[in-house]
């Protein structure tokens, strides 16, 4: 009864504040209600732009799977990346266009693209590729230093990705060729040890055995080679003779 009591009294009183201020509440009221349209309005156009995105994409890249078909160039990817900002498509589009740089051999243009995604879209679940994409842009124009610096970025980061494996497996190739072998060794050991399955585990088996090969100091103490056993010396006996005196 009580709580009823408390209902009623709380309901009077926002009827009569309602009351009292019905052009203030008329306002609020329309103000909702506009911010309601306006938010249904954007996703509305969110799912078109979506939608027109994925088209444009779809109808610039099919093309290369028919017979006798040509690849998008990267200047028709950018465009579509530029026209279609923001939109999933628009940011496959600007990886397709770095990596299309990165094949031709552009290796400072295909950087900067994957640069503009990982400014622009840093939330991305593909921002990893764009990541893996500048350690490898300085990868090949032979900036060694860079290289390892941004791989060890990409193990760090995103150390669940699927991209890690190929990460490591870079960054210990660049290592065995600067003489760090033990680092080289645990990235190896690690993708050959952690990432069954994946495009770089055999690769990095491959790896670890030559490199374990060539210096065998690397490989734990117990599956060295013992050394041989010391030689045992037999102390000479002098034979006995009949002849001697008793």
């Amino acid at each position: 009864m009580d709580a009823d009591v408390t209902q009623s009294k709380a309901f009077l009183t926002l009827w009569a504040w309602a009351d009292k201020n019905k052009k203030q509440l008329m306002w609020a009221v329309i103000a909702l209600v506009a911010v309601g349209l306006g938010i249904a309005f954007w996703l509305a156009h969110q799912s078109e732009s979506q939608n027109d995105a994925n088209d444009a994409l779809s109808q610039l890249i099919s093309p290369a799977d028919l017979p006798g078909g040509t690849q998008p160039t990267a200047d028709s990817l950018l465009k579509l990346a530029n026209d279609y900002s923001g939109t999933a498509a628009g940011q496959r589009a600007l990886l397709l266009a770095a990596g299309d740089l990165f094949a031709a051999g552009k290796y400072d243009d295909a950087q900067g693209q994957f640069q503009k995604f990982i400014r622009d879209y840093s939330d991305s679940k593909l921002v990893s590729q764009a990541a893996l994409g500048v350690a490898a842009c300085y990868d090949a124009e032979g900036k060694t230093s860079d290289a390892i610096a941004a791989y060890q970025s990409v193990v760090d980061r995103y150390p669940n990705d699927n991209l890690t494996p190929q990460a490591k497996l870079a960054l210990g190739r660049l290592l065995e060729a600067q003489g760090k072998f033990k680092e080289a060794k645990n990235n190896f050991e690690d993708v050959a040890r952690n990432y069954p399955g994946t495009t770089g585990n055999s690769e990095a088996i491959t790896h670890l055995q030559k490199l374990l090969t060539e210096h065998p100091e690397l490989m734990p103490v117990s599956s060295q080679t013992p050394p041989p056993p010391a030689a045992v010396v037999t102390p000479a006996v002098k034979p006995s003779t009949n002849s001697e005196k008793h």
